[in-house]
C-alpha cells in the first residue's frame, strides 16, 4: 500500500516537479548556487527585485559587470529568505553586500501552506529544530509543524492547490475565456489594494522572529546588510489606522537595524510612491513608478555613504 501511494504521489507531482511554488525556489537556487561568491546578492519577494536590476547595483556600488548575483523567489517573505540564507550559509556562499527588501503587509502571518512548502525545500535538516522553534511564535504553532512533517511525506501535500487546479483544468478546461470556473475563487482586480498589517503583536510575533533570524544569519553571509523598506498602494491611504501602520513598519526595522553592527536600514517609504496610478497591482511599482524608487534608492544609498556614482536629484 505504501508502496502504491508513493507511486501516485510521484505520478500527482511530476516526480517532485509540478506546481509554481517548487519550480521558482528551484529556478532561484539555479541563478546563485554556482555563484558562491560575489559582490553584491538580492534577496526577498519579486517586489525586492522587479525595479532593481543588476546594472544598477553595480553601477552605485561600483562592481564589475556580473557581480550581483539575483537570489529573489517571487512571493518569498521572511520565512522564505531565512531558509534560503540558511542554505546559502551551508553551501560556503557569501558576498560583500546583501539586499533584502520587505513590504509593510509581509509582517503579519497570514498562514498559507506554500510559507511552509518553500521552508521545506530549502531550510537544511540540521536547522529542522531551530525553524520548529520560530514556528512556536505562530498563532497556531502545531498547523505549521503538522505542514511541514506532512510535506517531507509527501509531495503532493506540499502542493494541494496546483494538483486540484490541474485535475481541475483537466477535466474541465480553463474555463469560459481563460476565467477560472465557477467554483474556483476569483482573483482580486489588478489595481486591488494588497493585505493590509496593523502590527498587533500576536500578529506579527511569527515574521519578526524570522526577521530576527534572518538579520543575524544575513551578517553571516554578507560583509554588509542593507535592509530596505517597500512601499505598496497604501502608503497614500489618509486614514489614521494606516498611516499608524506604517510608522510601526519603520520604526520596528529601524530598531532591528540599529540593534545589528552591519546592517543598515534603506527607507523607501518615507517620501516614497504614494500615486496609486504607479503600481500594476497592489504592492509592484509599474514602469511608471519604478524610476520614483530608483532615484530615491540611490539617494538613500548616498546618504548612508554606500554610492559611488554621481548623485541624482530624488522625487
Amino acid at each position: 500500500m505504501l508502496l502504491g501511494l508513493w507511486v501516485i504521489d510521484g505520478w500527482l507531482t511530476k516526480d517532485g516537479y509540478a506546481g509554481w511554488e517548487r519550480n521558482s525556489v528551484r529556478n532561484s537556487e539555479r541563478r546563485w548556487d554556482p555563484r558562491p561568491k560575489a559582490g553584491a546578492v538580492i534577496l526577498g519577494s519579486s517586489t525586492s527585485k522587479d525595479w532593481l536590476p543588476a546594472s544598477l547595483v553595480e553601477r552605485l556600488l561600483g562592481l564589475p559587470r556580473g557581480q550581483v548575483v539575483d537570489a529573489h523567489i517571487n512571493g518569498c517573505h521572511q520565512g522564505c529568505t531565512w531558509a534560503e540564507v540558511r542554505r546559502m550559509l551551508q553551501r560556503g556562499h557569501h558576498y560583500d553586500v546583501a539586499f533584502f527588501g520587505t513590504n509593510a503587509f509581509q509582517l503579519c502571518e497570514f498562514a498559507h501552506s506554500k510559507r511552509v512548502l518553500q521552508q521545506a525545500l530549502m531550510v537544511p535538516r540540521v536547522d529542522v529544530p531551530r525553524l520548529f522553534g520560530i514556528y512556536a511564535h505562530a498563532e497556531q504553532p502545531l498547523q505549521y509543524v503538522g505542514r511541514f512533517v506532512g510535506m517531507q511525506i509527501s509531495q503532493a501535500y506540499g502542493d494541494t492547490a496546483w494538483v486540484q487546479g490541474e485535475f481541475l483544468r483537466r477535466l474541465a478546461g480553463p474555463g469560459k475565456r481563460g476565467q477560472s470556473h465557477r467554483w474556483a475563487r476569483p482573483r482580486g482586480p489588478a489595481g486591488e489594494a494588497p493585505p493590509t498589517c496593523d502590527f498587533d503583536d500576536d500578529a506579527i510575533a511569527l515574521k519578526r522572529a524570522f526577521s530576527e533570524g534572518l538579520l543575524d544569519d544575513l551578517q553571516q553571509l554578507a560583509d554588509h546588510v542593507y535592509l530596505m523598506l517597500l512601499p505598496d498602494r497604501t502608503l497614500g491611504d489618509p486614514e489614521p489606522i494606516r498611516r499608524a501602520a506604517w510608522e510601526k513598519h519603520v520604526a520596528l526595522h529601524r530598531a532591528l537595524a540599529d540593534a545589528r553592527e552591519g546592517v543598515t536600514l534603506i527607507d523607501l517609504v518615507t517620501d516614497g510612491v504614494t500615486d496609486v496610478r504607479k503600481y500594476r497591482d497592489g504592492f509592484h511599482l509599474n514602469n511608471r513608478g519604478i524610476p520614483d524608487q530608483q532615484r530615491l534608492f540611490e539617494a538613500r544609498l548616498r546618504a548612508v555613504g554606500a554610492a559611488k556614482t554621481t548623485a541624482v536629484s530624488a522625487p
